[in-house]
Parts: structure tokens; sequence; C-alpha cells
């Protein structure tokens, strides 16, 4: 290359970096797309091989503790008394309102669209009752729940609502991130519809789907209660029955007696006596010579050591599934005010857990009344548990009412709000 060719190349290349660059247009509101978060969902990575892609439970706990978590629920009386108490204190009932109804025949309509989905789903076992029991039995037991609706051959409406075994459900997230459902079945992967699949999962940990079972926490404690259990009714019977105590003194060697002679009489006169002591009847008497001495043993009956420690043991079983002593029958206080302020606080827990239920059972109603002719919406009004004193609880309640229709009339709130603070249907 010249020097003159290299000079010209030089200052073309000096000219267009010299040209006034175009500005981008200005971006659109049509054309702004929203950026994913910069948080990342919990590391599933390390699994490795064929399963890198399945989301973990909590604490890489195997999913083998599942059906594990089922045999404590029915094999364990305090566990099986827990899941049995937890499931009837939530299954309060509720209280059905049609909202927003185009009209009275509309209102009249979907309540008798909404009556007959109670009664064939859950295949017509006891309808939502039934199917609301296995919810909770499956979520106080594994932590989850799992429902799928089942649409008309016309996907006009649900045709039945089928709970789900929550042990065979698993995770997994697509190349962008979004979790996918799918079941274990004969050892198939069946992918779910995640549209039509209700998944609550209780005390979920992060970006986890999955639910956190109560009982996670106490099996090494069960342990030790069951091997407490067997060895204080072992100790029990063992002490619990006076039993004989043969003494045995050899007679002196005889004068010109071997000691391997001696060794033998001795050998043989003891021999006699267990087999007297084994063939012994329970109606009969011994008669031995002054070498055997017989005494009965009693046992010290330490029977409060072993209730003591099983005692503690109960404690953390009642504490790992999130319950209070009363409500299994153990009251450790003097006063009715110990027992009623645990009683309250089970009860927000109660109301925590049918939150959930609330929005499952509208999003089931509204549902069904989307292809309805005319318009209509359902809202679901939970029950409360009843407080010990109904007493004093209509006291307040009456006191409630009071300051809201004071506050009202004294014009520092309308009616609306006044039907708001008071939890009013329709408000």
């Amino acid at each position: 290359m010249t020097f003159l060719h290299w000079f010209s190349k030089q200052k073309q290349r000096r000219a267009f970096s010299r040209r006034p660059r175009r500005r981008p247009p200005a971006a659109r509101a049509s054309d702004l797309v929203l950026l994913p978060a910069e948080s990342r969902p919990e590391d599933i990575t390390r699994l490795g091989g064929a399963l890198d892609r399945v989301v973990p439970l909590p604490n890489a706990t195997p999913f083998e503790m599942l059906p594990v978590y089922r045999f404590l629920r029915d094999a364990i009386p305090d566990i099986s008394d827990a899941v049995w108490t937890w499931k009837r204190l939530c299954q309060t009932g509720y209280n059905l309102e049609i909202t927003g109804a185009s009209s009275e025949a509309a209102r009249h309509r979907a309540l008798r669209l909404l009556d007959a989905l109670n009664q064939r789903v859950n295949s017509g076992d006891r309808g939502m009752d039934g199917l609301l029991d296995i919810f909770y039995t499956s979520l106080f037991t594994y932590g989850a729940a799992a429902l799928e609706i089942v649409l008309t051959n016309s996907r006009e409406s649900i045709h039945d609502v089928v709970p789900i075994d929550v042990w065979t459900l698993r995770f997994r997230r697509d190349d962008h991130g979004r979790l996918q459902l799918f079941q274990l079945h004969d050892g198939e992967a069946i992918p779910l519809p995640m549209e039509r699949v209700l998944y609550v999962g209780l005390d979920r940990d992060g970006t986890n789907p999955y639910g956190r079972s109560m009982l996670r926490c106490i099996p090494f404690v069960i342990k030790i209660q069951q091997r407490l259990i067997e060895d204080m009714a072992k100790a029990t019977r063992n002490a619990g029955w006076s039993k004989l105590h043969v003494q045995f003194t050899p007679s002196p060697q005889q004068r010109g007696e071997s000691p391997e002679a001696y060794r033998d009489r001795i050998t043989a006169t003891f021999g006699e006596v267990r087999k007297q002591m084994k063939d012994l009847q329970s109606d009969q008497n011994l008669i031995t010579t002054s070498d055997v001495k017989i005494s009965v043993l009693r046992g010290d009956q330490h029977a409060q050591v072993f209730y003591e420690n099983h005692k503690a043991i109960e404690e953390q079983v009642i504490t790992g599934m999130h319950l209070m002593p009363i409500l299994l029958g153990r009251n450790y206080g003097t006063t009715e005010t110990y027992g009623t302020a645990q009683f309250e606080i089970i009860n927000r827990q109660v109301e925590a857990v049918n939150r959930s239920v609330k929005r499952i059972l509208e999003r089931l109603y509204n549902f069904e009344l989307a292809l309805m002719w005319g318009e209509a919406a359902a809202r679901v009004h939970m029950r409360h548990n009843r407080t010990v004193d109904v007493l004093r609880e209509a006291q307040a309640r009456r006191h409630e009412i009071d300051n809201a229709l004071r506050l009202r009339d004294t014009g520092l709130i309308n009616t609306g709000t006044a039907k708001t603070l008071l939890n009013v249907p329709g408000a």
C-alpha cells in the first residue's frame, strides 16, 4: 500500500467520525417492555443430572418423607389427634353472598347454580363438605393441598372439582423461569394445567412453591417418644409383679472329695433347684433344705420418672404441631384465663388458614357464574369459632356496634364505612 492510498483512507475515516449521529426515536408507550425481576428463584442446580429442573422441597427434604408424614398421622396418637383437631377447628362453615346481580332473577339463578355445584363436586361424595375435609387433612399433613377443576365438554361450566394427591406433585421451571406443575404416575411425568389447578402451600419459603409440613420438625422427637413408651411398658410390667428370689448356698466340700466331684455335686444340686422352680405352679409351695433361701422381691414403682419424661417429649410434639396443650386435653394452668388465651391464639391461626380457603371458594364460584345468563358474583364469608365466654363476646360486639353508629350519626363516617368496620355482609 502506497503512502497516498493510506492517507486517503485515513481522511475518509475522520470524515465519517465527524458525521452527526442520528438519535434513536423516542420509545412509545406501546413499545415499552417490562423487565423481569433481578432476583432469582431458589437455586436448584445442585441436584444435577436429570432432576436439575425439578424444584426440591424446602431444605432439600426427600420427597420420600411425604408418605412418612401420612404414616405418622395414622400411627402416632398425638399426631393423629393434632391433625384431627386442626381440621375440625378450621371447618367453621361459611356464608355465601351474591353481589352485583343484574336482577332478582339473576340472583336466584346464581344461588341455584352454586347449590348444584356444591352437590356435585368431589364426585358427589358429600359434595363441598367432603372436598373441604380432604383439603384440610392434606393441608395439615403434608403442608399443602391441591384441587383440580374439571370442565364440561363444552368448557362452559364446572363439571367437578377433585382432590389431587399432593405427594405425587412436582414443580419445575421452564426456560423463562415460570413454574410448571406435573404429576408422577406409573413412572411418567404428566403435565397439569396450572390454570385449572388450585395449589395451596402452608408456610412457604421464599420462591419455593411447596408447602412445609408441620410434621417435618418432629420425626426425631416421635422416635424418642415411642422408644420411651416401649421402655416404660417393659419396665412397668417388670416392676408390677412380685418375684421370687432364690438364693442357693453351696455346702462345704466334704473330706476326701475331689474338686471335680465337688463341682459336679454342686452343679447337680443347683440344677435340681432350678428344675423345681421352673415346674412350680401358682398354687404349689416350696420345700427346700437349709441351703436354699427364698424371698419375695417387690419393685419400687418409679413410674413418676417415666411420666415426667414422657410429658416433656409430649410437649415437644404439641409445640411442633402448632397446637396448645389445652386442645389435646392438657392444661397446665390453674385459671380459666390460661385456657382462654390459648384458644384465642388458635383462632387467629384458623382465620389465617381460612383466608386461603375463602379465595379458593370464591374462585370456584365466580368461575361457575362467569358464563351464566345475567350478571352476578359470589362472595364467601368464613364463619369464626365462638369464644369460650359467649356473654363477653356478645357484650363486646354490642359496644362495637354502638361505637360505629355513634361515629355515623356524628357525620365522621358514612353508612358504608360503618358496615365495613362492623364486617357486615354486603359492605
